[in-house]
């Protein structure tokens, strides 16, 4: 069984009509029907059911195309990780990330690396640090920033790039609308909306208030700081944002003001598996991120 044959077979399933589909694959009718027999021949069945000039799949002819649709697609990933290697340049890169990030720095950086790399491809899916890590070790990702970035594993390698502090957000009427800077002791009595408890923001700053003596009063939790920062803007609490997404993305119903605790900052960087070996494309995109951003610095 060739891959030429998959091919015809699949085209002409698909269309149902053997000219038809060998006018689709820009060859001779004839060289399509001639794989088509020699496939039937070898498997030893009949695929199609010819009715006139139209072809039908018979019931295993249906079977067999379901499977070799799957093979097909397989070996198309094959072919493409075997072209990767021969040049890392045409390659796919799977990058997850915190939405809390995605804004700012990302665009940023696949801009500069597209401007070197223009024919590599992205897919991005955003996610808590949990979910994305998870992601990152079971394949379904090659490389995921993160923040704040973990300790190294069995399983992970991590690259830390740069720290980030946290500011707090207040609706532009607060009290301490007009403040320079504050404590988060200054915070104690006032409700707080924040990422939910499975993102490690929130226990950044859960953990840092009980560490003070503060027990903090949440109400609201949601995924979308644009939606904290709506709730914020509408006076219903007060919230405490990474500096990254609120530089330039301030709701005019809002006032964001700087945070005396050093403990409320966090690290941004990425993560890469041990689990298996980088394709040559995803260690350009690494290594080009490396230098980016001058690691650690």
């Amino acid at each position: 069984m060739e891959l030429r044959q998959l091919k015809y077979f699949i085209e002409v399933a698909r269309v149902e009509h053997m000219t038809q589909a060998s006018e689709n694959l820009h060859v001779a009718q004839s060289a399509v029907s001639r794989q088509i027999t020699k496939l039937e021949e070898e498997l030893g069945i009949k695929l199609f059911d010819r009715i006139g000039r139209n072809m039908q799949l018979t019931a295993v002819g249906q079977d067999f195309l379901r499977q070799a649709k799957i093979g097909l697609q397989e070996l198309q990933k094959a072919q493409a990780i075997v072209e990767e290697y021969a040049d890392p340049t045409i390659g796919e890169i799977r990058i997850g990330l915190p939405n809390s990030i995605a804004t700012k720095v990302l665009p940023a950086v696949i801009s500069a690396f597209r401007e070197k790399y223009p024919q590599i491809t992205y897919r991005f899916m955003e996610g808590s640090n949990r979910d994305l890590k998870q992601m990152l070790v079971t394949g379904a990702l090659d490389v995921t920033f993160l923040s704040p970035v973990p300790e190294e594993d069995d399983e992970i390698m991590p690259h830390r790039f740069f720290d980030e502090k946290l500011k707090l957000i207040v609706p532009s009427g607060h009290r301490l609308a007009g403040k320079h800077s504050v404590a988060l002791a200054d915070l104690a009595d006032e409700k707080f909306i924040l990422y939910p408890q499975d993102f490690d923001l929130y226990h950044l700053v859960e953990d840092t208030a009980r560490m003070k003596g503060i027990e903090l009063e949440t109400i609201f939790q949601s995924r979308d700081f644009h939606t904290i920062q709506g709730l914020v803007g509408a006076g219903l609490g007060i919230s405490i944002l990474p500096e990254m997404i609120l530089d330039g993305a301030i709701f005019k119903e809002t006032r964001s003001i700087a945070l005396m605790d050093q403990e409320l900052r966090r690290s941004v960087g990425i993560i890469t598996t041990k689990r298996r070996n980088m394709s040559p494309s995803e260690k350009l995109f690494r290594d080009f991120l490396l230098g980016y951003f001058e690691e650690g610095k």
